[in-house]
């Protein structure tokens, strides 16, 4: 695996951040904003990047919320027991389920990259970004890749480098681990048991909930 080791933490970050395989529910693509150390956004359309790992299974699916902080928009990752997980989802609705992507690039930029988890829709196709951000992904575990935004298509083109550019960009050098990385992006944009009690910004994005009575079918029904 392309990473340099890190000191093993007690409590991992994962072991409360880890979306169930199993888990289902109604999830929203996103998009990360700006970290200080570690970027979070997707690379750009010139750079050439490597993705951490050697599979996909070596990055974490995790559930993230954005809520609104001053004049921006910040994503929050739910962290904690998979009840909290349901919890969250029921106050917050708009719970998105990405893959975090650690890349590098040539440059030596470090960022996340939120990929969307391939589903289908109703006719059991799968959404064409989405489809070629996660092969573009693989393919990035193991060479120098750029992609591109081919917008008339409605997909990313992918591309490697040649031969020449690889030798000139040499091995991918991580500075960080997996979930250091993460940690480091996202200081303290995690939503926990304690934050959703403290954090103003939680508490403000929940707001309490309107009983409607046409929520139910038979209050609907029109009355002369």
């Amino acid at each position: 695996m392309k990473s340099e080791e890190t000191t093993t933490k007690k409590n991992s970050l994962f072991a409360e951040t880890r979306v169930s395989k199993e888990y289902k529910t109604t999830l929203t693509p996103g998009q990360f904003k700006t970290g200080s150390m570690v970027h979070r956004g997707k690379p750009t359309d010139q750079e050439w990047f490597q993705v951490y790992g050697n599979t996909m299974e070596d990055l974490e699916e995790m559930a993230i919320v954005q809520i609104p902080v001053g004049d921006r928009v910040e994503d929050y990752i739910i962290r904690g027991t998979k009840a909290f997980l349901d919890q969250a989802t029921d106050l917050f609705k708009k719970v998105k389920l990405c893959t975090i992507v650690f890349y590098v690039t040539s440059n030596g930029k470090h960022g996340l990259w939120n990929v969307s988890i391939p589903s289908p829709n109703k006719e059991n196709y799968v959404n064409a970004w989405v489809a070629t951000a996660n092969e573009i992904v693989e393919m990035a575990q193991h060479k120098w890749v750029k992609k591109q935004s081919d917008v008339g298509n409605g997909y990313y083109q992918g591309f490697y480098a040649d031969e020449k550019d690889n030798q000139i960009f040499g091995e991918p050098k991580f500075k960080f681990g997996y979930e250091e990385a993460i940690e480091k992006s996202y200081d303290k944009f995690f939503i926990t048991e304690e934050t959703i009690e403290t954090d103003p910004h939680l508490r403000t994005a929940m707001g309490k909930s309107l009983e409607l009575k046409t929520q139910k079918l038979e209050n609907r029904k029109f009355k002369k």
